[in-house]
């Protein structure tokens, strides 16, 4: 019998026949290390042989029927981030990826595949004292598989205070608040299987310690 997964509301079907997967992949990177602006960037290219992956196989309102399945598949994608180092301890980043997942022979695209996200972040540090704050912009992702809809692209502020305290020569610890979300933005995961039922968290604070020794 077939497991029922509550957590992500699907009812899982198997397949005794999957052979193994196989792939080959090309990677490109760029990367620059020394100096005031330092950058590294890639791009791939995946090509598998049957890739093994959920396949929904039908849904009724929120429930779904998933298919563990095998098909030819090939993702495609680039990532990086520049940084600029202004003064000491203060600098600014531009990060971004993307990817494009798609089954072979024209049979469609694979599904849950995340969107392109484009940011960027600044940071500093004075003394025992650093801060952060991220922004990002996850697009919208239309590219999407059968009884898959379309996921509306949503921005992302994050922020990050932090103190750092001398406990002794071999030992030290932070406290740190750090907030994401800070614009309440309604955002959804299109990984998620019950991305519609639990978008992702809202406004939230964090308030930690960390120590090291």
């Amino acid at each position: 019998m077939a497991p029922c997964a509550s957590t992500t509301n699907t009812f899982e079907l198997g397949t005794a026949t999957l052979g193994k997967e196989t792939g080959k992949s090309v990677d490109l990177t760029f990367r620059k290390t020394s100096g005031a602006t330092t950058f590294t960037v890639g791009a791939y290219h995946q090509d598998f042989d049957d890739y093994i992956f959920a396949d929904t196989l039908d849904q009724f309102e929120d429930f779904r029927l998933i298919r563990y399945w095998a098909a030819d598949a090939t993702f495609t994608g680039i990532d990086g981030e520049v940084r600029h180092q202004f003064a000491a301890g203060i600098g600014a980043s531009l990060f971004g990826d993307y990817v494009r997942a798609k089954l072979k022979d024209g049979l469609g695209n694979l599904p849950r595949i995340p969107a392109g996200r484009l940011g960027a972040r600044a940071d500093g540090r004075w003394g025992p004292l650093s801060a952060d704050v991220e922004y990002y912009h996850v697009f919208e992702q239309g590219k999407i598989a059968d009884f898959e809809t379309r996921t509306a692209g949503y921005d992302m502020l994050n922020a990050t205070l932090a103190y750092k305290l001398e406990l002794g020569p071999k030992a030290d610890a932070e406290l740190f608040v750090r907030a994401t979300n800070l614009t309440n933005e309604l955002a959804f995961n299109h990984a998620s299987f019950i991305k519609n039922a639990s978008p992702l968290r809202g406004r939230n604070f964090v308030f930690g310690l960390r120590t090291s020794f």
